[in-house]
């Protein structure tokens, strides 16, 4: 009985070190990277559904000079590696996390400043922050901040006060523990090993971007009119759902505009330029936002943060703060969508409403880091001063939108309809 039990506990326990041996070295979420070589491991498949994660620890290892942040937007459209950041900005990461807002942008900025790595402390240069109005409104009657879950929290360095976070040591032995030892990492870790060659594959590099390789597929398969249908779809009863505010009851502030003043405040006491992004919204998104009745709180939004840039950016001779509005009607915006059985066409800049290309990602990083033009009013700095000029230029666009575009229009006026109906006839029943 002694021999038996001895033996099945040197064979749990090799079987434990080979799992543990097989995750280590695949490491499917970006997590350790002791081994990162191409066609062995350097697709990680599993990283993106574990993007807070690795993400947190990464930055850590990599010490930017050049930071991205915001949500999947940013995520998919801002490439860390693309040929127009500025060399005192290398290496740049890529720390927009999908589906987070205000509070977690504040949270995670503050975990790379606290970072000193062996004494070595780097801050980084410039920042580039996709800001998205979806993520600023707020039920005045309700307000209240949206807290970053225990989990993400506990992984950085400090809490939200600043304060040395004391319970990030125990999370991070829980991290390596679950990528290293469980089932779950090592079904991850063989997918690692076995999609090397697949030109699909989802991907997170390790500067933390994510390339859409999935989307190639997708798109491929069931042509783009059905990729935006669905993104539309999920947008308009997104916002259906959302309030309409900007302001808390007081009429002045909200805890999301509190955390961009949060923002402007860490760049200017460590000396970072900083750039605001509002994201080049397809046509499609800018109407849903007219559509769902979010316009004016869309105008006001701009206004706000408008002002807030225009009076607490910082002085003379202090990095710069700039906000850049890429939000608009113009060529690039405007780009058709192919047609419903249309398999062939491939559309250049946008993969869906929701999320831009690289391709245009890049166009961006070229208007804000080199001033070079990409069509006539697109990317507008954005300053007390002409602030109105550009509200009011946009709803000329918007309207000469609706009279150019009637179909499209008219597909998504009925989406939102439909969609009401469906909640109404819910409710009565």
């Amino acid at each position: 009985m002694k021999r038996y039990l001895q033996f099945w506990l040197i064979l749990t326990g090799t079987m434990l070190l080979a799992v543990a041996a097989c995750n280590l070295v695949a490491d499917p979420y970006g997590l350790f990277r002791l081994v990162d070589e191409p066609g062995f491991n350097r697709i990680k498949p599993s990283a993106g559904a574990h993007g807070t994660m690795a993400k947190a620890y990464q930055v850590l290892r990599v010490q930017p000079r050049g930071l991205i942040l915001g949500n999947s937007r940013a995520e998919v459209g801002f490439d860390p590696e693309y040929e127009a950041w500025p060399a005192d900005s290398r290496p740049v990461f890529n720390l927009a996390l999908p589906g987070t807002g205000t509070e977690t942008t504040v949270r995670f900025l503050q975990h790379v400043l606290a970072n000193d790595n062996a004494g070595s402390k780097v801050v980084p240069k410039v920042v580039v922050w996709g800001i998205d109005f979806m993520d600023f409104l707020i039920d005045a009657r309700t307000s209240r901040r949206i807290a970053v879950t225990s989990k993400e929290g506990n992984r950085l360095l400090t809490n939200l006060d600043g304060s040395p976070n004391p319970t990030r040591a125990l999370q991070q032995a829980r991290d390596y523990l679950e990528s290293t030892l469980t089932l779950g990492a090592f079904i991850d870790a063989i997918e690692t090993l076995g999609r090397q060659g697949d030109p699909y594959a989802v991907d997170l590099t390790p500067l933390g971007f994510n390339p859409m390789r999935d989307y190639l597929k997708i798109t491929a398969d069931e042509g783009y009119w059905a990729v935006f249908r669905q993104r539309d779809l999920e947008n308009v009863k997104a916002y259906l759902r959302r309030p309409k505010d900007i302001f808390d009851a007081d009429g002045h502030s909200s805890p999301r505009l509190d955390d961009l003043r949060r923002v402007l405040s860490l760049c200017r006491q460590h000396g970072i330029a900083l750039h605001l992004i509002i994201y080049p919204y397809h046509s499609h998104l800018m109407e849903i936002i007219r559509i769902t009745g979010h316009w004016p709180a869309f105008e006001d939004w701009k206004r706000a943060i408008t002002h807030i840039v225009g009076t607490e950016a910082g002085r003379r001779g202090e990095p710069p703060v700039l906000l850049w509005d890429f939000s608009g009607f113009d060529e690039l915006t405007t780009e058709a969508v192919p047609g419903k059985n249309d398999r062939q066409a491939r559309m250049h800049w946008y993969w869906e409403a929701g999320h831009f290309k690289r391709e245009l990602g890049n166009l961006i990083l070229d208007r804000i880091f080199t001033l070079a033009d990409a069509g006539d009013q697109f990317g507008t700095l954005l300053r007390p001063e002409n602030v109105e000029a550009q509200i009011a230029l946009l709803r000329m666009q918007e309207a000469e939108y609706r009279k150019s575009h009637p179909r499209d229009v008219a597909e998504l006026e009925s989406i939102a309809e439909q969609i009401k109906s469906r909640r109404r006839d819910l409710r009565n029943h």
